[in-house]
């Protein structure tokens, strides 16, 4: 049994993405460049030590150029220009086979200055010497203090979901 942890980091290989409802309309977008993370992981002991992950959030995008500066105005992109995702707590580490775990953990988001725990649920798939993740979790404007924007005549619902998944690689590596 290896009792040491090991670093790996997030690889070219990632999606991050979010979905924002407004009535009769949804919005999703994405960034898929300028994210880094890192995690620091005992297999053989479940253990976590940390993971965090940061976005530039100019890189955020939605397919559309006039969405993209409503939300680069809404968030302040000058004065803000990364939002960091760090773990605090793992409440709950499963294995469900050989190569997949659950994660159920509490994590800090900081997003326009603001910092806010919230639950996060992952799942790791290991794959020769590094690992999957596939995340998902749930954000709020009011847990932020944050009025919910609006976008030609329609204002974002509270909730947005958030999701993720990306290759790690152990930290020496060159992949």
């Amino acid at each position: 049994m290896n009792c040491a942890v090991e670093d790996y980091r997030l690889t070219g290989n990632y999606d991050v993405g979010f979905t924002a409802y407004a009535p009769l309309h949804t919005f999703k977008g994405w960034t898929r460049q300028d994210v880094e993370a890192q995690i620091g992981i005992n297999f053989d002991t479940a253990t976590i030590s940390y993971a965090r992950a940061r976005a530039q959030t100019c890189c955020f995008d939605t397919g559309f150029d006039d969405r993209n500066k409503a939300m680069a105005d809404y968030m302040q992109i000058e004065k803000y220009p990364e939002s960091s995702i760090e773990l605090t707590e793992v409440k709950a580490f499963t294995r469900l086979d050989d190569t997949r775990l659950q994660i159920d953990a509490l994590a800090v988001l900081e997003f326009m200055g603001q910092r806010r725990q919230l639950p996060v649920n992952f799942f790791i798939t290991r794959n020769g010497s590094g690992f999957s993740i596939g995340l998902d979790f749930k954000w709020s404007f009011k847990a932020y203090g944050l009025k919910a924007p609006r976008l030609l005549f329609l204002t974002v619902r509270d909730i947005v979901d958030i999701s993720g998944k990306g290759e790690f690689v152990p930290m020496n590596s060159a992949g």
